[in-house]
């Protein structure tokens, strides 16, 4: 055991695979640590947005919506990126109720 300089850590987390699911999409081509997840082309259920948690990755769930503060409602933190997307469409009728109550994303995507 001993101290990793951040090149270390760096190939660490290169080694690992890259999180992906059928129905989670990257709001922006080509980026990395966020996805939409979407069953069609219509309205995203939401989102999930990967980050670091003493040394791994945990991945929090989103509405797409906004609260009255301007932000994206936090739902839930899942382990994997498949157990969130799961999570989300398997209440997909609940959530786009909870987003239909709130005010809407500011802009749509893709553009």
């Amino acid at each position: 055991m001993g101290v990793q300089g951040s090149g270390e850590a760096i190939a660490r987390i290169l080694r690992r695979p890259i999180p992906s699911h059928p129905l989670a999409v990257p709001p922006i081509p080509g980026s990395f640590g966020s996805w939409q997840v979407r069953r069609h082309r219509a309205v995203p259920i939401g989102y999930v947005n990967m980050r670091s948690v003493d040394g791994r990755h945990v991945f929090d769930a989103y509405a797409h919506c906004r609260d009255a503060k301007g932000g994206r409602p936090w739902l839930r933190t899942f382990d994997t990126l498949n157990s969130a997307v799961a999570w989300m469409v398997q209440h997909e009728a609940q959530l786009r109720a909870f987003n239909d109550r709130h005010d809407p994303e500011p802009e749509e995507w893709p553009a």
